[in-house]
């Protein structure tokens, strides 16, 4: 018996790893992929459509056309929805980022809805890090249930909470959605060396990585363990993709390693103030095992990564005989010309955005000049001067011992079957609004019921988008122009993570559209 699955996305980094890992499935697997025309394909992708050629069945459309998703869905087991306009790319097109990120969503859900076969069709939706915002040393853990809280200017965050939301709103009898943490994929340094956005990169942001081959290795077993019946309970949730541990590593460490392989460092090529201090998206995941419980996909480790780059830019070793001083100003300089690197801001005057990335003007000529009066947590010491065992501080076990966590509203001790309507109302004022409803099913988290916010908007929403979401009101908690401030102000949920980044202030700033 073969199985159906439709896949989007799948010339990106990700989606090819997937394809590639669906057809060196044991089970007889059939892949049907939409691609574009138009698309200008690696040739990574173009290898794996010639390995897979006579299986792999070819729509050719785009997931902004509802029509075209109809296609590709048509007698779809499982539906993998990837495809998704990311960083940086999504940083210079606001339009056809929210029209792939979300149209293209809300296509290929109202396409499983209207077929007829929505309740056979499992549909799986890839979130990501970036739905939560920044994240600094007071509270690097995050889970889910967190706040989705987008990061000021950020278009692909904000299309992906809206998209994930559709999804969640749906009510679709199978999903699930993943939440992709920050990938080492093998086109990292062909996106990255050619514009600015890797000064965007908060030094001191934890990053919990994972490569590409394991998360199309973790979409392969989702298919095959369920078509085998070994995820019960896996479905109707949301999960954190993350490589764990050993993954776990900070921004200028990342930044580092790939510097490495020219045998040098950031020291050698960068400027302190080059980066930005705040205003990006990465977190370490206190939850990220319990996808991997499911579907044992971790093989990699962010040294794996790096090994397999150093044998495939051998070339980089040359750098080590060029004088660093031309390096620097040959390649690194003129990337902070382009406009998303957060000195370009400065350089022109962009006040929203040096506000947003570094706290204003009188903060970034602040920053220290050199690196040795320059405080990195890989380095021991917490931009406040506390001192810390790094590799301690690491561990899900300290996080939990000094409460480096969020308080999510409610008694999370509680079983969920337990959760009732005195849960929703504690969770709905810890948002600063209420839980209108005056009663539910205990334990039924799809149902969904009625709340309000702090300022007197009505809406529906199941007590799993809320409270295991970490969603809120869609006008107050996903707006633009961004001003989470004025939520923080009332709503301690998200409070608790916007005056890590944001002082008493900044409460009222708003930060205009581009």
């Amino acid at each position: 018996m073969s199985i159906k699955v439709s896949l989007t996305g799948a010339s990106g980094a990700i989606g090819g790893e997937t394809l590639l890992h669906l057809l060196s499935s044991p089970l007889d697997i059939v892949p049907r992929i939409i691609v574009r025309k138009t698309s200008k394909k690696s040739s990574f992708f173009k290898k794996v459509l010639k390995l897979g050629k006579g299986k792999i069945e070819i729509v050719y459309g785009d997931i902004r056309n509802y029509e075209d998703c109809v296609r590709l869905i048509s007698g779809a087991d499982y539906v993998i929805h990837l495809a998704a306009l990311i960083p940086p790319r999504s940083e210079h097109d606001a339009m056809t980022t929210y029209e792939t990120n979300f149209n293209g969503t809300k296509n290929m859900v109202d396409a499983v809805i209207n077929s007829g076969r929505k309740d056979e069709i499992k549909f799986v939706y890839m979130g990501t890090v970036a739905e939560y915002g920044n994240r600094s040393y007071k509270h690097p853990w995050g889970r889910v249930g967190d706040p989705i809280i987008s990061s000021n200017y950020d278009e692909y965050s904000y299309s992906k909470i809206k998209a994930e939301r559709y999804v969640l709103d749906a009510e679709l009898p199978h999903f699930v959605s993943v939440r992709q943490t920050a990938v080492a994929h093998k086109f990292l340094f062909k996106n990255n060396m050619s514009d600015g956005l890797m000064f965007q990169t908060v030094l001191n942001e934890p990053f919990e990585w994972v490569t590409d081959r394991d998360s199309g290795l973790m979409l392969e077993h989702l298919v095959e363990y369920d078509f085998e019946n070994k995820l019960d309970g896996f479905w109707n949730r949301i999960y954190n993709i993350g490589g764990g541990l050993k993954c776990r590593q900070i921004g200028f460490e990342t930044i580092d390693d790939g510097f490495k392989l020219m045998g040098r460092g950031v020291k050698d090529f960068f400027d302190p103030n080059w980066s930005a201090l705040r205003n990006f998206h990465g977190m370490w995941y206190l939850d990220s095992d319990e996808l991997d419980s499911y579907l044992h996909f971790r093989n990699d480790t962010i040294n794996d990564f790096w090994k397999r780059m150093g044998k495939k830019y051998w070339y980089f070793k040359l750098g080590r005989i060029v004088p660093k001083s031309w390096i620097r100003g040959l390649v690194f300089k003129p990337l902070l010309k382009y406009d998303d690197a957060p000195i370009y801001y400065v350089n022109h005057h962009k006040d929203g955005y040096v506000k947003a990335f570094y706290g204003g003007y009188h903060i970034f000529y602040n920053i220290p000049k050199s690196w040795s009066d320059y405080s990195l947590l890989s380095e021991g010491k917490c931009p406040d001067g506390t001192l810390i065992d790094y590799e301690e501080f690491k561990t899900p076990e300290y996080g939990l011992k000094h409460h480096l966590y969020l308080d999510h509203g409610f008694d999370e001790n509680k079983p969920r079957n337990e959760l009732d309507i005195e849960d929703m109302k504690q969770a709905a004022k810890f948002r600063g609004g209420e839980c209108l409803s005056t009663s539910m099913k205990k334990g039924d988290l799809y149902t969904k019921l009625k709340w309000r916010c702090h300022e007197g908007h009505e809406f529906m929403a199941s007590p799993y988008t809320i409270l295991f979401g970490g969603f809120w009101c869609p006008k107050c908690a996903e707006p633009k122009p961004w001003a989470y401030g004025k939520l923080a102000k009332v709503s301690p949920f998200h409070a608790q993570i916007y005056f890590d980044d944001f002082d008493e202030s900044e409460v009222d700033d708003i930060y205009p559209l581009k």
